[in-house]
């Protein structure tokens, strides 16, 4: 394998691979079209607050190479045990791991999928729909995927959940190209659940992962979709994630980013199917110098569509959110309510949060709307918390889970909810603090979930 991207480096994974000449050709425009592309303007909105250089793998990164012995790795052991009822498939740079799969559910590799499944594969590999600025980054990953899956849910499905787990460990200087395709056929109903997660520990390691993740709903599909990444500390990261909703298709989706330095987010959902829906919630865990740039696009082409989105930051020490969201309503789409939300945290005074709201309006008759909110704990609160006994700490940590605690219900497997708080919780306690004790812990354990958020405006 080359030891820098470059055009060397497509025809080395497809020969890997065994994929077909269409795939090959599709990467080679791909890496095309990136030497064409300008880098976005500096001043864009939803680009100008990140240093974009950093995620650029054309500066000297080489690719990951292929290790199957990292499926044998220590690290990986704790996840290879289903939460609960769960289907459970693991990778490891690249490897399958665990490949158990509901029955008529296909989940395979990429390259296997462009030969027997083109007719479906095919069009979402070559749908266009991004700006140049993203096409930029995100057509590195369509020229250098390297540890790619398909997952193909047949029509009418009904089966237990599907959690994949993919795990990477790129050296420093390397990039990782993760790519995902799922496709819901007419009328299947399914939760599928991801989980990034990086095996290296030394954050001067500094890799760089280009992801991307294609959902496509049929008419009438419905998938609760969750997407957890932990990646190592030092991880720099650029994700696309990409919804299409075609008519009567219901999508539920959650975000949580909780790993890597420098992450740049943009989760698009089109929404080009009349009637379709969509309700989008993320939720950042911020600590140390973290900085998590995230996007979101609502974009409605299709009348009586509907989509809500709720976005959480709880942020500590000098970590960094940006928060850009745009509405877009097509002439066409008629009838239509949308709706985006972004709430801040404030853990310290070294925190900060930036939001910024945009919509696009050609239609009439349509509902939109949108808020923010940046600021700290409410002292109020913490001081009711803390005249009925409860240690100032703790009624911080208490009102910081209430404050994540609307996201977590939205996560659409309890097992991993649980999972989740206590990771969380963990990451709010004081960096010498440890394992909670006592009375602590029993007051955590013991305090009361909130009652799921009715979806605003339906």
């Amino acid at each position: 394998m080359s030891t820098v991207l470059g055009i060397d480096t497509i025809g080395q994974l497809a020969k890997r691979a065994g994929e077909p000449d269409w795939l090959t050709g599709l990467r080679h425009a791909a890496f095309e079209q990136h030497g064409r592309l300008p880098w976005p303007d500096a001043g864009d909105e939803v680009w100008r607050r990140t240093d974009i250089a950093q995620l650029d793998p054309m500066r000297g990164y080489g690719p990951m190479p292929a290790d199957a012995s990292d499926a044998h790795d220590a690290r990986l052991a704790p996840w290879l045990t289903p939460l609960g009822d769960e289907a459970l498939l693991v990778r490891a740079n690249g490897a399958w791991v665990a490949q158990h799969a509901p029955a008529g559910v296909v989940a395979e590799e990429l390259s296997l999928a462009a030969r027997s499944h083109e007719s479906l594969l095919r069009p979402v590999m070559e749908a266009d729909g991004l700006t140049p600025s993203e096409q930029k980054l995100a057509g590195l990953n369509l020229a250098f995927h390297d540890d790619a899956i398909f997952l193909r849910l047949p029509e009418g499905f009904r089966g237990s959940p599907l959690r994949i787990i993919r795990a990477a460990s790129p050296g420093s200087k390397q990039a990782a190209f993760p790519l995902t395709v799922i496709i819901a056929e007419r009328g299947s109903s399914a939760i599928v659940i991801e989980e990034d997660i990086g095996l290296g520990s030394n954050p001067d390691d500094a890799p760089l992962i280009n992801r991307r993740i294609e959902l496509v709903l049929h008419p009438e599909a419905s998938v609760q979709y969750c997407r957890v990444q932990r990646w190592a500390p030092g991880t720099k990261e650029f994700a696309v994630l990409r919804s299409t909703l075609h008519e009567r298709a219901q999508l539920e989706l959650a975000t949580l980013t909780m790993g890597g330095s420098l992450s740049k987010a943009h989760v698009i959902t089109n929404l080009i199917g009349p009637h379709a829906s969509s309700r989008l919630y993320g939720f950042v865990s911020g600590r140390g110098t973290q900085h998590i740039d995230q996007h979101s696009l609502q974009d409605h082409q299709a009348p009586h569509t509907f989509s809500d989105l709720l976005y959480k930051a709880a942020l500590k020490d000098q970590s960094r959110m940006i928060y850009t969201g745009l509405i877009r309503i097509a002439k066409a789409a008629k009838q239509t309510n949308a709706y985006q939300a972004n709430d801040n945290l404030l853990l310290s005074q070294g925190a900060k949060a930036e939001t910024i709201p945009m919509l696009e309006i050609l239609a009439d008759d349509v509902q939109c709307k949108h808020g923010a909110t940046v600021g700290p704990v409410d002292e109020e609160q913490a001081f009711y918390l803390m005249s009925r006994g409860i240690p100032h700490e703790l009624a911080q940590r208490l009102l910081v889970m209430g404050f994540v605690e609307p996201i977590i219900q939205h996560v659409p497997f309890a097992p991993l909810q649980e999972r989740l708080r206590q990771e969380l919780e963990g990451s709010f306690c004081d960096e010498t603090g440890g394992r909670r004790q006592g009375a602590e812990e029993t007051l955590l354990s013991r305090a009361p979930r909130p009652t799921p958020l009715a979806p605003r405006g339906q």
